[in-house]
């Protein structure tokens, strides 16, 4: 059925007439009375009772009527999603997250969107956990990828969530490497990498991972995760990370990931943080339209 025919039947449905229908819509009433009689013909039945006082919608009339409502809703938001999409052409998104998320994910994301929106430019800033949210909340930040915690400022809200403990990253071939999941304990002999700083407020959840993390000696502590991978990469030691920094090593069998097993380190979540209220420019809308659908399919795997 035309689009055209839809807006006429919705109209005479909406004034219950077709003189006064064609009047809204410009048109001729003559037109008008043809499209509605195709569509009954298309349907074979009749759509309305015409009665002295105006039209009034049969049974199968009020079922069309039901399906138009649908269908030119979903059409004008997709009038609007097209609208958006001509707008975000050019623009500038920043976004604050866990470093971890700078080495992987964030660029992947970025290489797939910058194909659809070739002119947009952006800044990607890596922030402590704790200062994300402050971030976006003050507008420093178009968005933020940290650690979900209840803890964060009213304008500010997760767009998407995605499951991510911390867990033992090694070598395949590392004496761990064959355990489905590792004791705090089990790492003790090996040389540990960490980065320095406060551990998220998330992990205050499992105070024993807080407390085995604060009685160990790194063997080399640095901010780099860059740097860190690369360590365990050469086979000096293992490091405490989550699954997003090392997706490619991990995809391609360089590295392996394994959880522990205290149950509250893996209650620990990484979310989207977008602004409550404050409206987001059309590139930066359309990027964490993306990036949430990202976590959503990271989650499903």
């Amino acid at each position: 059925m035309h689009a055209a025919a839809l807006f006429y039947f919705r109209e005479v449905t909406r004034v219950g007439s077709i003189r006064k229908a064609a009047i809204s819509l410009n048109v001729a009433a003559s037109a008008l009375n043809r499209q509605i009689l195709k569509l009954e013909d298309e349907l074979g039945t009749p759509l309305f009772d015409r009665l002295p006082g105006g039209m009034r919608l049969t049974v199968a009339g009020e079922l069309l009527l039901r399906h138009v409502t649908s269908t030119l809703h979903d059409f004008d938001r997709l009038r609007a999603d097209i609208d958006d999409l001509r707008e975000a052409r050019s623009g500038h998104v920043s976004v604050a997250a866990l470093d971890s998320l700078l080495v992987d994910f964030l660029p992947r994301a970025l290489v797939r969107f910058r194909a659809d929106f070739p002119a947009v430019s952006y800044s990607a800033l890596a922030l402590q956990p704790a200062d994300i949210p402050q971030a976006v909340a003050a507008g420093d930040a178009d968005m933020g990828f940290t650690f979900v915690t209840a803890q964060i400022p009213p304008t500010v809200r997760f767009l998407a969530e995605v499951a991510a403990p911390i867990g033992v990253v090694m070598r395949p071939d590392h004496p761990l490497a064959n355990r489905l999941q590792i004791e705090f304990e089990e790492t003790r002999p090996f040389n540990i990498f960490t980065q320095p700083g406060p551990l998220p407020r998330a992990a205050e959840a499992d105070p024993d991972y807080i407390a085995f993390r604060a009685s160990i000696a790194p063997k080399v502590l640095s901010n780099s995760i860059q740097m860190l991978k690369l360590c365990v990469m050469l086979n000096m030691g293992i490091a405490f990370f989550t699954r997003l920094g090392f997706l490619h090593e991990i995809e391609h069998g360089d590295l392996v990931w394994r959880p522990f097993t205290s149950p509250g380190v893996n209650q620990l979540r990484i979310g989207l943080l977008t602004p409550a209220a404050r409206q987001m420019s059309p590139p930066a809308a359309q990027l964490a339209k993306r990036l949430a659908a990202d976590l959503d399919r990271f989650a499903s795997v």
